[in-house]
């Protein structure tokens, strides 16, 4: 009878003296199970490899130093690895010695006895049971390799996975950047055809119109609302052509935009704003004031909109690492959800917020936004560039440096 499941294990026979071995190696070859004989215990050591199955030793060589050497070889093998010895005991009545020996064999962990004079058939079933629990470990030993080979490809996977988003996620940071810019550079050409070309045309006509009135003494009431209408959409265009991009942005700088949008606001929207800034803050480079305009632009529109606030404060701070805007109103605040949104991710908060949020990323700045039912807080902080930290150290340590209040009423 053969052994056809695992005929690559091979069976360790440790039995010196006498003709035990050999009597051994020979009925177990007879059933088919690969068995070959080892001269000592560290030989026996050596041999436990991939191939051993089990191990059948006589207990008349397992002396204590015999068990230090084989414990420590089985002390060493992996976690799954539980490898089985069968121990050939002296047959009669258990005594005090027997169950030294037995203890003194706990060292070798996995360890079964089997009584002599050995039958053949007890032989061959220990045997055969022995190698089938080491085959088991075998395939727990391929299954874990099986997975860890599995979560290795998945780890590469990921890695290559979350590679390619951070790429796609780049390419869309630029991308947006550049639609911004795009954006700015379309506000700018329009602002300046609405003031060239459509200024010009209604500056045009409201001469004309002045011109008839004045040649006519007995203007009509047609004529007078004429030269009102013609005026009130001069007024109109120029303020939209500022809104668009207002011509103090490119010629004074940041500051006196500021001034202007936040005055403007106040009268436009019927809220009392207040901008505080610092009287000596020196220009930065363009990108920097174009952000931090459309920033303000829209945060201030967002109050309008959706705050139901009656008042708001701006404040613009500089130390030589950064520069800091804060817009606080008292209105009724965020929806939790809407801003739970914009914290995670960024999305679902509108064209508004997504385009401040990538002004500002552009830039390696920060947008933070608190909001509460007592109103909402917004706060950007953009890192000056070396150039901007040399003027911004400079202004720091001028004398005259202080803080300017505007109070824009409705």
């Amino acid at each position: 009878m053969s052994d056809n499941r695992h005929p690559e294990l091979r069976v360790l026979v440790l039995a010196p003296f006498g003709k035990d071995a050999n009597l051994i190696k020979r009925v177990l070859r007879q059933a088919g199970v690969n068995a070959s004989t080892v001269a000592n215990v560290p030989a026996l050591a050596l041999a436990i490899s991939e191939d051993a199955g089990c191990a059948v030793v006589s207990e008349e060589v397992l002396r204590d130093d015999e068990i230090n050497v084989l414990a420590h070889k089985l002390a060493n093998q992996p976690t799954w690895s539980d490898f089985p010895i069968i121990v050939l005991t002296g047959g009669g009545i258990s005594t005090h010695a027997t169950e030294l020996a037995v203890r003194s064999r706990a060292p070798l962990g996995n360890v079964s006895l089997l009584e002599r004079p050995l039958r053949p058939a007890t032989l061959i079933s220990a045997v055969r049971s022995a190698i089938a629990a080491r085959q088991r470990q075998y395939e727990v030993r391929d299954h874990l390799l099986e997975r860890q080979q599995a979560e290795d490809a998945l780890r590469r996977a990921h890695g290559a996975l979350e590679s390619l988003v951070e790429q796609r996620t780049t390419a869309l940071r630029r991308l947006s950047a550049r639609l911004l810019r795009v954006q700015d550079e379309e506000r700018r050409r329009i602002a300046r055809e609405l003031h060239d070309s459509l200024g010009q045309y209604l500056t045009a006509a409201k001469i004309n119109l002045d011109l008839l009135a004045r040649s006519d003494h007995k203007a009509t009431p047609q004529l007078c609302e004429a030269r009102e209408l013609i005026d009130r959409a001069i007024s109109d265009v120029r303020t939209l052509s500022h809104l668009l991009h207002p011509p103090l942005l490119d010629e004074a700088g940041f500051v006196s935009a500021a001034k202007w949008y936040v005055e403007g606001f106040g009268k436009r929207s019927g809220i009392r704003a207040e901008l505080e800034i610092s009287e000596n803050f020196l220009r930065l480079a363009p990108e920097f004031e174009t952000a931090l305009f459309r920033v303000l632009q829209e945060a201030l529109t967002n109050v309008h909109r959706h705050s139901r606030s009656s008042s708001v404060e701006v404040r613009l701070t500089k130390d030589p690492s950064a520069i800091t805007l804060t817009i606080q109103d008292h209105g009724v605040g965020m929806p939790p959800e809407t801003l739970h949104r914009f914290r995670e991710n960024g999305t679902s908060v509108g064209v508004g917020l997504a385009g401040m949020r990538e002004r500002i990323k552009e830039l390696s700045g920060t947008l933070n936004i608190e909001s509460s039912p007592r109103g909402t807080f917004l706060k950007v902080a953009i890192p000056l560039a070396p150039r901007e930290r040399e003027n911004s150290a400079t202004n720091l340590n001028s004398p005259s440096a202080s803080f300017h209040t505007v109070v824009a009423h409705p």
